[in-house]
């Protein structure tokens, strides 16, 4: 659980490296299949971390 917050924490900076980028593609496709698996549960949850990724990816 630490590990998972720690990546969670760690990612969105981590984003505006160039190197990095790709694994956002990687997190998108992830937190997809966590909605379609749980969507009333982790909606709220994925569109946040999916806004990180657009903030921070782009």
């Amino acid at each position: 659980m630490a590990t998972a917050i720690a990546a969670e924490i760690g990612l969105p900076p981590a984003l505006l490296i160039e190197q990095t980028m790709p694994y956002a593609a990687a997190g998108i496709a992830l937190h997809a299949a966590f909605t379609c698996l749980k969507p009333r549960q982790l909606i709220i949850f994925s569109g946040l971390t999916l806004g990180t990724y657009v903030a921070f990816g782009v």
